[in-house]
């Protein structure tokens, strides 16, 4: 809808209003391969491999058969199975967008715009993970912190019991379950650092001392499923219309059409992303899913390509030099022919940051590391990051320090478990602490995306000379300066690199880039 008001002036206010919403086409189901794996009778296939070339004169038929049979039952002790589903009623996403405009002539030749404009995604594709690690209800977070804190937990012993994990056969007594798997360099590491997910599936999973996956739940006698619902699979999941996604934005743009030689159009853009935040956005089960199983909802955050603030302005100038300008009309022909229709031009962007992710590497709830936020401890500002220049490299949080976790005091140093603990917190200068790793069974409290990466700046001019040789045919110069002004763009930083991890040494650092003044040259012949 386009109106034009008689506000301040006949037609030179408009109005515009606009609607529209779109599917995004039939709801896809991913193919057998993607979604059953190597599932026994539902992926068949035989190699033939031979030194030799394979031809019809040499090659023997029948092809032999698979010895799997169809649909043959995945065996509990397989537990490297992956198996997808899809919901009953999945659905089409759709997209719902809507526009609000006002344009004001301010002068002859400029014009000013001011829109709101904002989107809506519903229903759309996510997984969702249904085999992920309990240890809450069975009992295995409170053995494991009993086992951390240098105790003996009856659960281990009574799943362990009888079997050697390298300390000796359990017996309750003189070799508990507890310190077999503090002794065992398999689980070490992951008992010292909270890990509790991890440590969890390794029980549900390890052949260690059984020779079969599985086989130390077994042997305690508990049911196949007391770690997981579907043991026989490593990960199952459900796809489905879960998540739904906002855009909203204020754009102001003026706009100088060409007079006088001058032409430029600038536009600002402050908007917002929403939705369930995930790697690339595509897939969400990395932070919402492991984060907050029952409740998808909780876990929205800004989007990968939200980005609060955009400039972009693009213009030429035709330099007022020569016949019929204000400067060198009246010089001699040559001269003029030297210093008339020269042009100036340029393209720039200026972009915010993008929304990015700071991890804890533990596992304090799931089997997957990488997708849980610290603990927000002390005062750690949105507005702390800052590209800094250091003497061996460049940091996006100066003033902050990576130390060793004063939790460490709390782990048991029986069987060398202390000696594994890796974990670290962020302090500020004066040593107080900023950020540290959740505790066993706790959800970091610091929100998704919570800051934004380093800010994007570029700058591309060009100088245009143009000469007419006859009537019909002109020569063309032009010299091109990309990123003149040599600004980098950093790409050793953001989400899923270690830098953002706080339990690396590596921190806040920088560690790559790329971008570079760069100059061509052309020239060319018009006719």
């Amino acid at each position: 809808m386009s109106w034009s008001r008689p506000w301040w002036g006949k037609d030179k206010t408009i109005v515009r209003a606009g609607y529209g919403v779109s599917y995004q086409g039939a709801a896809t189901y991913i193919a057998v391969d993607g979604a059953v794996g190597n599932l026994p009778g539902l992926n068949l296939f035989v190699e033939q491999t031979t030194n030799n070339y394979l031809g019809l004169s040499n090659f023997s038929l029948p092809v032999p058969a698979s010895t799997t049979k169809p649909l043959e039952p995945i065996p509990l002790t397989d537990r490297q199975q992956t198996i997808q589903g899809y919901e009953d009623k999945r659905v089409n996403p759709y997209v719902q967008n809507w526009n609000l405009e006002i344009q004001r002539e301010l002068a002859k030749n400029l014009t000013f715009e001011a829109r709101y404009v904002g989107s809506k995604a519903t229903k759309l594709w996510a997984p969702f993970p249904l085999n992920d690690v309990n240890v809450f209800e069975n009992g295995i977070l409170n053995a494991y912190n009993i086992t951390r804190a240098g105790g003996d937990a009856l659960l281990f012993d009574q799943m362990l019991r009888g079997r050697d994990l390298g300390l000796g056969i359990v017996n309750g007594t003189t070799v508990t379950g507890s310190a077999s798997l503090r002794n065992n360099s398999l689980f070490r590491a992951f008992i010292a650092n909270g890990d509790v997910g991890q440590f969890a599936n390794l029980l549900n999973t390890s052949p260690t001392a059984t020779g079969q996956a599985g086989g130390l739940v077994r042997n305690g006698g508990f049911a196949e499923n007391f770690i997981v619902v579907n043991p026989q699979f490593q990960s199952v999941t459900l796809n489905g219309n879960s998540p739904n996604s906002t855009y909203h934005s204020m754009q102001l743009q003026v706009t100088k059409r060409l007079s006088q030689g001058f032409t430029n159009q600038t536009s600002y853009t402050w908007s917002r992303a929403i939705g369930l935040a995930g790697t690339g956005d595509t897939n969400p089960d990395r932070t919402a899913s492991y984060r907050n199983p029952r409740n998808i909802a909780l876990d929205k955050g800004l989007l990968s390509f939200h980005r609060t603030h955009a400039i972009r302005s693009n213009g030429t100038w035709q330099l007022p030099f020569g016949p019929n300008q204000k400067f060198l009309g009246n010089v001699p022909g040559l001269v003029q022919r030297l210093v008339e229709r020269w042009q100036l031009g340029g393209i720039m962007s200026w972009n915010s940051g993008a929304p990015l992710d700071i991890n804890g590497s533990t596992s304090s709830i799931n089997a997957t590391t990488s997708i849980m936020t610290p603990n927000l401890v002390g005062n750690f500002p949105k507005n702390i990051r800052k590209v800094t220049k250091l003497a061996n490299g460049v940091t996006y949080f100066d003033g902050l320090q990576v130390v060793t976790d004063p939790t460490r005091a709390n782990v048991s140093s029986l069987q060398g478990l202390q000696g594994a603990f890796s974990n670290r917190v962020i302090v500020d200068s004066q040593g107080r602490i900023l950020l540290a790793n959740p505790a066993p069974g706790e959800v970091g409290s610091l929100g998704l995306k919570w800051i934004e990466g380093p800010a994007r700046l570029n700058l591309d001019m060009n100088l245009v000379k143009r000469v007419r040789l006859t009537e019909t045919k002109e020569f063309e110069l032009r010299i091109d300066a990309i990123n003149i002004l040599n600004k980098p763009i950093f790409t050793g930083f953001g989400n899923n690199n270690a830098n953002l991890d706080i339990n690396s040494l590596n921190f806040g650092r920088i560690t790559g880039a790329i971008g570079s003044r760069a100059f061509t040259l052309n020239a060319r012949v018009n006719f």
